[in-house]
């Protein structure tokens, strides 16, 4: 499995670099508005903007990213955008046209447009969407991450946000941002900060720690986002020891029993627990493949209130079902940075998506 992932990985730079060396050739310089009449801005960021515009020629609505040349190197634009165009034939990962082209200020290239929005943009705060509705962007989101890590692609920034909803319904939602994904096996770049999204070996990497990019990286992310969506909160601000939310979910996973779980992880049923067990098992190599949370569909994800009876019953049922589910726990620990004075008041409280 290792060598033909690295075999997979060989052909995507491949291509990706063919595609780059073609680009970067050809790169002409021009204004936005030669071919492109802007309508609104759809987001900004720290890097550049992104403009919903229609094409002049065609008439056809279309999403303009701009990323500021002097916040971004053209290396990390090309890779950004020759891994957008390699990953393009997904359903589920927006659409890269091969449009690209550079301004006095801007590196620029064009993609499909999102109507709908962010799913992030549905959150209510502490309340989260419905089952039904999480349940239906479930499956394409981890199809799109199965995707990209079959090509040997770490997407590295997975979360709300950067799911796009193609109708306000979700009945089709597309992964996009590439801008931090990376092939897998390439060491991991540092980062001086971190999100509710960012995995524990990320968190408490030390100064000289070699890590290598892995798809459980995005896998532990997306058990996050899953948490956000059905609850409107993060389970905690960040992976690491001294977050007394994160500590006691660790605990909790140690102990190996789903019954003991945090009082803010009772609000789920004891198969959805086990699945965030799957997802978020604090030692990467025991998470779980983006497909595997499949098998958890058919089951209800937000508990009921049960008598003890009842849920130690429950309990023993799941015991003896042999190999529908699987144990992500394990007694690895994270270690601390810092801690966090409004989380460190209870390790019920809820890290709220404003």
């Amino acid at each position: 499995m290792a060598s033909y992932i690295q075999e997979v990985t060989k052909n995507t730079a491949r291509d990706v670099l063919q595609l780059i060396t073609q680009t970067s050739e050809n790169l002409k310089m021009m204004e936005v508005s030669e071919h492109f009449d802007p309508i609104q801005e759809l987001g900004t960021g720290s890097y550049g903007k992104v403009l919903l515009a229609k094409h002049r020629d065609s008439g056809q609505l279309v999403a303009v990213k701009l990323l500021n040349k002097e916040k971004v190197p053209m290396d990390n634009f090309m890779v950004e955008y020759g891994l957008s165009v390699n990953l393009s034939g997904h359903p589920n990962i927006i659409m890269t046209h091969e449009v690209v082209f550079h301004t006095s200020k801007d590196y620029v290239f064009v993609q499909e447009a999102a109507m709908a929005g962010t799913l992030f943009s549905l959150i209510k705060p502490n309340v989260g969407l419905n089952e039904d509705t999480v349940k239906r962007c479930i499956p394409q989101i981890a199809s799109a991450l199965e995707y990209m890590h079959s090509k040997g692609v770490v997407h590295r920034d997975i979360k709300l946000d950067n799911i796009l909803l193609m109708d306000f319904e979700c009945n089709t939602i597309k992964v996009a941002d590439f801008g931090l994904a990376r092939l897998q096996g390439t060491e991991a770049p540092s980062m001086s900060w971190f999100i509710p999204y960012t995995a524990p070996e990320l968190c408490t990497r030390k100064q000289g720690d070699q890590l290598l990019l892995h798809p459980s990286i995005d896998i532990w992310s997306f058990g996050v986002l899953i948490y956000a969506a059905l609850s409107g909160s993060f389970p905690w601000k960040e992976a690491e020891g001294c977050d007394p939310i994160y500590r006691g979910f660790a605990w909790w996973q140690a102990r190996k029993d789903l019954t003991l779980a945090p009082e803010k992880w009772k609000k789920f049923s004891l198969e959805a627990r086990q699945m965030f067990w799957d997802l978020l098992a604090l030692n990467a190599s025991e998470r779980c493949s983006a497909m595997d949370i499949l098998k958890y569909l058919h089951v209800p994800w937000k508990a009921e209130i049960l008598s003890e009876n009842q849920t130690r019953r429950t309990v023993i049922q799941m015991a003896y079902r042999g190999n529908d589910a699987h144990s992500g726990a394990t007694t690895s620990a994270s270690s601390c940075l810092l801690p966090d004075e409004k989380t460190s008041l209870a390790i019920g409280a809820e890290v709220e998506i404003a």
